[in-house]
């Protein structure tokens, strides 16, 4: 039963991957700086307090300029509903926007800076995001691994996660995953080799 499933899942892999080079739509896998995404969207991990002060979020705004994390902390004060891990919520792309980036998908995967989170969480998490920048129109999308500082989640782990949710939508939008984690590169080029 589960070999059954791996083989369906791995056909519509493979005729998704065919009508992306038949469509000039497909999906990129690329070691080097999430701040250099030369896409119209970037999914990069929050948390529900919004600072950004480590890892990913970090490096964003250092390129991004603070302009990023007022807007993300502006929006966590004003939100009307409480923020919680698996949403999503959008900012500007402050200075990033030179770079052809016109949003930031903030992906809350933990509710302190400070706590764990978990794969179902990162899961959930992607999915919603990745269904918000379709619902938005970008054309393409860069994602960064989620979850993998040092002490966290496990970057294969997270690497089968973000190949599987972005297999989902790899018809309808063009999809980078960048990263400088050589691990989560490596473990995603093994998943996605032909």
């Amino acid at each position: 039963m589960e070999s059954e499933k791996y083989e369906k899942s791995e056909k519509s892999r493979k005729k998704l991957l065919q009508y992306g080079r038949k469509y000039g739509i497909m999906l990129k896998i690329i070691k080097g700086n999430i701040c250099y995404p030369k896409s119209e969207a970037l999914i990069i991990p929050a948390n529900t307090k919004g600072t950004m002060s480590r890892g990913r979020a970090a490096k964003v705004i250092k390129d991004g300029l603070s302009g990023i994390s007022k807007e993300v902390k502006q929006f966590i004060t004003n939100s009307k509903v409480e923020i919680k891990t698996g949403d999503c919520f959008v900012t500007g792309p402050g200075r990033l926007n030179r770079r052809g980036l016109k949003k930031i998908y903030h992906v809350v995967i933990k509710r302190l800076q400070s706590d764990f989170t978990s794969v179902h969480i990162v899961r959930e998490a992607l999915r919603s995001s990745l269904k918000k920048v379709e619902a938005d129109g970008m054309k393409s999308v860069t994602i960064c691994a989620l979850g993998i500082e040092p002490g966290e989640l496990d970057p294969k782990t997270i690497a089968r996660i973000t190949i599987e949710q972005a297999d989902k939508f790899v018809g309808k939008m063009k999809i980078k995953i960048m990263d400088d984690n050589e691990e989560f590169i490596n473990e995603l080029n093994n998943l996605y080799k032909e």
